[in-house]
């Protein structure tokens, strides 16, 4: 049998037509699927995209750099390109890794958004993955530590988002992001001032 996708987007293989041919009171009684947790914006950080696109572009820029390595390598070996030539390509693919490394550290820690559930039990919050993708994670709004148990200063330009359960450090910023929904900001964080 052929297998298809639905356009409600459900596969459709063997078992699912075996299972329409058994009458109702056969068909095994699956509990209705919870309906997921409905997340509010709370904070934005606008300058989230400009650090994918700087993300991506190192990204780019290192392999292209290190693609370019190799062609120079055997030029060297056929005598066309001097050794000063070799290492600088060399160094330039290097440093290109490096930067790409230490500039993913930060931007990997850099939260886009947070969203706190309609509930008020669940945090969620996005930032970016190495390749530049968003990444959302879903945390307890118990194991958040607030801006006073950090110990940040509201005035600095990046405060740490840290969680009791996890030795983890993700970064945002008041100075340069957006405050959504200041009372549910206070729920997570406590009060600004």
């Amino acid at each position: 049998t052929s297998h298809l996708c639905t356009p409600q987007g459900r596969f459709r293989g063997k078992h699912s037509q075996i299972s329409q041919s058994l009458k109702p009171e056969e068909r095994e009684k699956r509990p209705a699927a919870e309906a997921p947790e409905r997340f509010r914006l709370v904070y934005r950080f606008p300058g989230i995209r400009y650090c994918r696109a700087l993300s991506r572009l190192k990204l780019l820029q290192t392999a292209l750099t290190a693609a370019a390595l190799p062609p120079v390598c055997y030029l060297h070996a056929t005598g066309q390109v001097s050794a000063a030539a070799l290492l600088y390509a060399g160094g330039v693919a290097a440093l290109a890794g490096a930067m790409l490394y230490g500039m993913s550290y930060y931007f990997r820690r850099i939260i886009g958004f947070i969203y706190l559930s309609e509930s008020g039990r669940s945090v969620k919050v996005a930032h970016l993955t190495f390749w530049g993708q968003r990444r959302d994670v879903v945390f307890p709004l118990q194991s958040v530590m607030t801006l006073d148990e950090v110990g940040d200063s509201r005035r600095e330009p990046l405060l740490q988002f840290r969680r009791y359960d996890s030795a983890d450090v993700l970064y945002f910023t008041l100075k340069y992001g957006q405050i959504v929904d200041r009372e549910r900001f206070a729920r997570i964080f406590g009060e600004l001032e």
